[in-house]
């Protein structure tokens, strides 16, 4: 207990009794209730354990970990720091197969990586421009839709990197603590899917991975729940099999760690969609929806998806089924939802479309290598040099330079 008599000599005595009884209750007393353990304080090694062998027993192959050349690797290459959960248990064990980011990837390969590092911002860029989502801290929407896209994507760049964890299931790296939620992101949705990795696969144990194991009785369990999910009418690209709900509705009163902009971005989107299904018609918030211009699509798109067929023909693909693939205009390559305001749009739609393309070769076989070498997933815009003038006297020295480098 503090001595209060002799450290708070200059206190009358009605504050030095106060403090004499605070004092004394701290010294004695305990919670009354014990305090819930907090997400980072969880055992990294039960978390990988409990996580590995789960998958394990999914059917899914796990290799030997990431060694700390390949974490460093990753890390500097794209630019982010793993979470400390995620690390763990990435370096107990690699999950590979349809789904699983292959951190461990060369060559082209490496590109398909980066582009799934990409593919949140690219996804998230066509809730903006149909006007499904906009952040209140970046002020004001503006009218012009090619305006406000161009705001929200400088905004974006100072968002947390998601990490891949699954599928268009993310960790942000930022804060670089455990217990970082998981989101789902893809071009139609955004939402809070697990509380943290550990609760994120406990809650996908018995929808999710069991669809990767071959065995007959794990079949017949992921069809049923796929009829459950259809016959709701509740059909939307890989959700249509998969029972992955927003934690909003099933919470119980716990609140996920906030993230800049993702979490908030995943309220926004369940608010909206809320205020959708209560409102009797889309008249009714005459803001939230309004005539976007689209744009058409460059000639160099069509090129594109040729180079794609051109590229199955060579792996064997018979013809019939090449052009039921990429037998599309330019318009019909993409979802008829997906606003092309300009350029960068067009990039990102690319970039949306070739990722569930992979998906579908990644179930059916392909590896990372072909599905790299089929789809390039470079859908950067190449950064222009700038011609470097450099003065007469420059000049001279670089040519007595190469003309004695020439003679030696």
């Amino acid at each position: 207990m503090v001595d209060v008599d002799r450290r708070m000599t200059g206190l009358n005595p009605a504050h030095l009794a106060g403090l004499r009884r605070l004092s004394a209750r701290a010294a004695t007393s305990s919670p009354s209730t014990p305090l819930p353990p907090r997400n980072s304080l969880i055992s990294f090694t039960s978390l990988s354990n409990k996580v590995l062998t789960h998958l394990k027993n999914s059917g899914i192959q796990v290799q030997p970990g990431l060694s700390d050349k390949e974490f460093a690797r990753a890390e500097a290459e794209f630019g982010f720091a793993f979470p400390p959960d995620l690390k763990a248990i990435l370096s107990a064990g690699l999950p590979v197969g349809p789904g699983f980011p292959d951190w461990r990837s060369t060559g082209s390969a490496r590109q398909q990586l980066r582009s799934t590092l990409e593919l949140p911002i690219a996804s998230i860029s066509f809730h903006i421009a149909r006007n499904a989502l906009w952040s209140k801290s970046w002020g004001v929407r503006p009218v012009e839709p090619e305006k406000a896209m161009r705001i929200a994507r400088s905004f974006l760049k100072r968002a947390p990197l998601l990490v891949p964890v699954f599928n268009h299931c993310y960790i942000p790296c930022k804060p670089t603590l455990a217990g970082n939620p998981v989101f789902y992101v893809d071009e139609n949705q955004i939402f809070c899917c697990g509380f943290d990795l550990s609760d994120f696969f406990d809650r996908e144990k018995s929808t999710v991975f069991v669809k990767c194991n071959p065995h007959p009785q794990n079949v017949m369990k992921q069809k049923q729940k796929q009829v459950r999910v259809n016959g709701n009418g509740k059909s939307n690209g890989m959700l249509s099999n998969v029972s992955r709900r927003s934690l909003d509705a099933v919470s119980g009163g716990r609140v996920p760690r906030w993230v800049e902009f993702w979490s908030d971005a995943a309220v926004d989107h369940c608010r909206r969609k809320s205020s959708s299904c209560c409102s009797s018609s889309s008249s009714s918030s005459p803001d939230r929806y309004f005539e976007i211009p689209r744009t058409g699509v460059p000639n160099w798109v069509d090129k594109y998806v040729q180079e794609i067929g051109s590229v199955l023909k060579a792996g064997g693909w018979a013809d019939s089924d090449v052009v039921d693939i990429v037998d599309v205009g330019s318009s019909g390559f993409f979802d008829s939802e997906m606003v092309l305001l300009d350029n960068q749009a067009v990039l990102d739609a690319l970039l949306v479309k070739a990722n569930r393309l992979a998906e579908s070769l990644q179930k059916a076989g392909w590896s990372s290598e072909d599905v790299s070498d089929a789809f390039g997933f470079d859908f950067r815009p190449a950064k222009e040099r700038k011609p470097v003038n450099l003065s007469p006297e420059v000049l001279a020295k670089i040519g007595r330079l190469a003309e004695s480098v020439s003679k030696s």
